[in-house]
C-alpha cells in the first residue's frame, strides 16, 4: 500500500507512506477530483456507481489528466500533488458503511492504476488526498418545529413538565461543534486545506500556513453558467490560492 489511510467522521485522508521530507520550498499543486481528474465510465453519469466506475479524464484526445500529474512530479522535484474533494454521498460512521467502502475501494483502485504507469511511483510518493464526508442523519436529527407561543403557555402550567437540564445543554453544544467540524471540511470552507498544511508541517516543521508555496488550485466548480456551483473557485479564494479551471491546466 502506497499510502496511510485515515478515516474520521468528517474526513477521509490519504498521505504518502514513504514519509519523504518535503523540501523547505516545496511547491504544491492542488486539484479537485470528480470531473477535474476523473469521471464515471458510465455514459452521462454524474457520479460513479461503483469502485470501478471511473476513468481519468481526457481534455485532449488520447491524453489523460494523469499524464499531467506525473509530468509535474517528473520535472519538478519539489512538487507535491494534493487532491481536495467533497464526497456528499459518503458516510464514515461506521467506516464499514457501503458508501465508505465503495469510495475507499475506488481510491485504492486509482492508486493501483497509477502505480502501473511509467513514472507513476513518482506521483504516488508525493500524492495527498483529502475528502470531506456526509453528516450522518443519526448524529444530526431534524429538529421538530417549535410549538406556538399559545401552546407553550398552556403546557407550562402542567406540573410534570421540566426544563432541560444542564447535561442536555452540553449534548446540544457538542452536537453544534461537531456539525461545525463537518461544515468546515466541505469546500468552499478551508478545513481540508488546513489539515493538509498540518500534515505537511509534521514532516517538515519549517513549512507553515504563512510560507506555503501554492502553485494553483484546479477545479471544475468555477461558477460558470454550465457549472453546478462555484465551490472550487471560492475554496481557492478562501485559501489564498490562484485558481485555474481544468481546461486551463490540461489544454493550455
Amino acid at each position: 500500500m502506497s499510502h496511510y489511510r485515515y478515516i474520521a467522521p468528517e474526513l477521509i485522508k490519504y498521505t504518502p507512506r514513504n514519509d519523504e521530507i518535503p523540501a523547505d520550498n516545496a511547491k504544491v499543486y492542488a486539484f479537485d477530483l470528480d470531473h477535474t481528474l476523473i469521471q464515471p465510465k458510465t455514459p452521462k453519469a454524474i457520479f460513479s456507481r461503483g469502485p470501478d466506475d471511473w476513468k481519468f479524464m481526457e481534455f485532449r484526445e488520447g491524453e489523460q489528466s494523469l499524464k499531467t500529474l506525473i509530468n509535474i512530479c517528473k520535472y519538478d522535484s519539489k512538487a507535491h500533488i494534493v487532491i481536495f474533494t467533497n464526497q456528499g454521498g459518503v458516510i464514515t460512521m461506521p467506516p464499514t458503511s457501503k458508501s465508505c467502502s465503495t469510495f475507499t475501494s475506488k481510491i485504492g483502485n486509482i492508486f493501483k492504476y497509477i502505480s502501473k504507469q511509467e513514472d507513476g511511483y513518482l506521483l504516488l510518493s508525493r500524492l495527498w488526498l483529502y475528502s470531506s464526508t456526509m453528516k450522518p442523519a443519526a448524529l444530526f436529527p431534524k429538529q421538530k418545529k417549535q410549538a406556538s407561543k399559545k401552546s407553550i403557555t398552556k403546557q407550562s402550567t402542567l406540573p410534570f413538565l421540566k426544563k432541560p437540564n444542564e447535561s442536555m445543554k452540553e449534548i446540544d453544544s457538542s452536537h453544534k461543534s461537531l456539525e461545525e467540524l463537518f461544515n468546515s471540511m466541505r469546500k468552499p470552507e478551508v478545513g481540508m486545506g488546513e489539515q493538509f498544511i498540518k500534515d505537511l508541517h509534521k514532516r517538515n516543521d519549517t513549512i507553515t500556513k504563512q510560507n506555503m508555496n501554492w502553485v494553483y488550485y484546479c477545479g471544475d466548480a468555477a461558477g460558470r453558467s454550465s457549472d453546478f456551483s462555484d465551490a472550487d473557485k471560492m475554496f481557492a479564494k478562501n485559501m489564498g490560492i490562484d485558481f485555474k479551471t481544468p481546461e486551463e491546466v490540461f489544454i493550455s
